[in-house]
């Protein structure tokens, strides 16, 4: 089992980005984020790096970390289902060289019994208990703490996707024992407050569950976004325009954006574009097909007559949404560079 770094670049008020590194080993992982949170960046951004669980969501408001002496602050009850969960010898250790505040924290929270052998344990310890020692013991106590009180909202959608057929593992296309992960993004207007990480062993059902989640109604006046997300690689935190690949028509409705999809198009050849329309009704291709050349209009139209008079079914499910996501990054990275005026129609497109 993997384990997850969620690191995010945070500004004076909120993380602004989000990056993902996988690793082996939770030692690995935990040097890894010492490394990280001690960098220094050019200006007010600072990068905050923490180990996490898969499926659970993280808030993306700045990052104040929990730390063991913040122990203090929590209620009897709470420290009593932490004290259930927690290994009484990791425990002493723990609380070696500890404020006063905190140990009575503990002590409080245990039988007269347990704290005797607590004591008892800490007091007797034969070797001298060095410092990278009590913090690795104190990291442990801290994760059981982040497991017993982390909320997944993403529960019910989780537990839905997992039942339905497409999810099937003998109906996989490309097995491939690696790492895919995604991304899920929940927010307000279109700035995500929250984020959860989701780990597959193929791509398959990473875009199934992609498709899956997207394809939901969230609460009025909330979104939620899912996306594939690379090693090493920063993702911003606010919902691009379109999340979906059937948002394209709607938004073609209400906002002038032919432009704006003839010029992310450019780059793709007829094929990909192809791959893309694969599913969609005539009318649909149609409108998307007014933004293309002629020439890569009378490609597609050719190449979807052939395959229509010798029947041929050469594109897969996870071939055609590879593709529609593909377009769909790029009318994305387009209307940004609209916004912010750097092409030429920028001004003129996407006002609300």
């Amino acid at each position: 089992m993997k384990t997850i770094v969620l690191i995010t670049r945070e500004n004076s008020q909120r993380a602004t980005h989000v990056s993902v590194f996988l690793y082996n080993s939770y030692s690995e992982a935990r040097y890894f984020c010492k490394f990280v949170n001690n960098l220094s960046l050019a200006g007010e951004d600072k990068l905050v790096a923490r180990m996490i669980t898969a499926n659970a969501e993280y808030p993306l408001e700045k990052y104040q970390p929990f730390k063991f002496d913040d122990f203090v602050k929590l209620n009897n009850r709470t420290m009593q289902i932490l004290m259930r969960e927690t290994d009484s010898r990791i425990l002493a250790v723990a609380l070696k060289d500890t404020k006063k505040e905190v140990k009575d924290c503990f002590f409080r929270n245990m039988c007269k019994r347990a704290e005797s052998m607590l004591k008892e344990d800490r007091d007797n310890w034969e070797e001298p208990v060095i410092e990278s020692e009590k913090e690795s013991a104190r990291q442990v106590i801290l994760d059981i703490y982040d497991d017993l009180t982390r909320e997944n909202r993403f529960d019910e959608a989780w537990a839905s996707y997992k039942n339905l057929k497409e999810n099937d593992r003998k109906n996989k296309e490309d097995f491939d024992n690696e790492n895919h992960i995604v991304l899920a993004f929940r927010g307000f207007g279109n700035i995500a407050d929250l984020v959860s990480v989701y780990i597959f062993d193929d791509y398959n059902s990473a875009d199934n569950f992609c498709y899956y989640l997207n394809s939901l109604e969230p609460e009025k006046g909330t979104f939620f976004y899912v996306k594939h997300a690379e090693q090493m690689i920063e993702y911003e935190t606010i919902k691009p325009l379109l999340v979906s690949f059937d948002e394209i028509f709607d938004y073609s409705k209400k906002y002038n954006i032919n432009y704006i999809i003839r010029e992310a198009l450019k780059k793709f050849d007829s094929y990909t574009i192809l791959k893309a329309f694969k599913g969609m009704d005539k009318h649909s291709r149609t409108l998307i097909m007014q933004s293309l050349p002629t020439k890569t209009t009378d490609d597609i139209n050719d190449m979807i007559e052939n395959s229509d008079k010798y029947n041929t079914a050469l594109i897969l499910l996870y071939q055609i949404r590879e593709a529609q996501q593909r377009i769909l990054n790029a009318i994305n990275k387009t209307a940004v560079k609209y916004r912010q005026g750097k092409l030429a129609h920028g001004k003129e497109v996407l006002k609300d």
